[in-house]
């Protein structure tokens, strides 16, 4: 399909107080959703908390910057052991319904296997925490549980009412959906909450989102199509909440460490997916006016997922 008609009707759900809901819905109705991101979460929760070195035997508190549809990844942050966890995002999105489909499968025998071995938690104080988040009767209660403060929407000023420290800073293909400036505040803040000599990880998906899989695909663009576009073009079909993507490289985000002071203790660049080469010919100039000149064109379509991993 092509990718315009996905556009236009994201535009036109933009424009309602629902539509960003309404837009998640299709991806909703495979019969394993709720089983698929339990599994994805926890996994990419682990893989991540595997890039830092922090000592949960006190008590640490970590960020997620960007909650989603999913409290799982809060969650299993919770069982390896952080004493507290805050978790924001600019919509409200979490259901308990949802929480209660999904907590289910985190007591896989694999799932809990991987858990434990990264938790400073026992397995039985593992296995009974889960049992009781099984029982629970409010979004609330399970807040109480995991020690979660959910906020959102969030503004970065009111982070801080929770805490002006973080132990430990995290986000799953979430920065690839934020605006530039916004991307250059949200480092800036890392900069002045993640406590000394802790990490902060970060996975950005760099590709055109029209090209995801599922029943809106467009299989005859590449993953980097949208780099074909004007600024003015682009925000046309695509410059609404539910649609943006900022179409940056990986990096610009290097450049904002450099610009912050942040240290970048690795950058894990990979491609997940069979790739279809863009012409680096058809690169639009407004996309090349997002670096300085020197820049490696060919840098800009390199990978289509990345791991930042940086320190204060």
């Amino acid at each position: 399909m092509n990718w315009k008609i996905k556009a236009f009707l994201q535009k036109i759900l933009s424009k309602t107080k629902l539509g960003d809901s309404f837009n998640h819905i299709p991806v909703t109705l495979h019969k394993n959703y709720h089983r698929n991101v339990a599994i994805y979460q926890t996994y990419e929760c682990l893989r991540k908390f595997s890039h830092s070195n922090i000592n949960l035997s006190s008590k640490k508190i970590a960020l997620e910057i960007g909650t989603g549809y999913s409290l799982i990844a809060s969650t299993v942050l919770s069982l390896l052991g952080f004493y507290e966890i805050i978790t924001v995002d600019i919509t409200r999105d979490i259901k308990f319904s949802t929480f209660k489909k999904q907590i289910k499968h985190l007591k896989s025998v694999e799932l809990i296997k991987n858990i434990i071995s990264n938790s400073v938690l026992t397995e039985k104080e593992i296995l009974e925490k889960i049992e009781i988040l099984q029982q629970a009767k409010t979004l609330d209660i399970v807040f109480d549980i995991l020690k979660i403060k959910y906020v959102a929407p969030y503004t970065l000023a009111n982070i801080k009412n929770y805490s002006h420290k973080f132990d430990y800073i995290t986000s799953q293909v979430v920065l690839e959906h934020v605006p530039p400036t916004i991307i250059n505040e949200i480092f800036k803040f890392i900069k002045e909450t993640l406590a000394e000599k802790e990490t902060s990880v970060h996975t950005i998906n760099f590709i055109d989102h029209y090209a995801n899989p599922g029943f809106f695909q467009d299989k005859k663009i590449s993953e980097f199509n949208f780099l074909r576009y004007s600024d003015e073009y682009w925000n046309f079909w695509s410059g609404n909440p539910i649609a943006y993507t900022n179409r940056l490289s990986f990096l610009f985000y290097l450049e904002l460490c450099k610009k912050n002071n942040l240290r970048v203790i690795d950058f894990i660049g990979e491609n997940y997916r069979e790739r279809k080469e863009l012409n680096h010919e058809l690169i639009h100039s407004d996309i090349l006016k997002k670096y300085n000149s020197t820049v490696n064109i060919e840098d800009l379509t390199r990978f289509q997922r990345g791991t930042l991993i940086i320190s204060n």
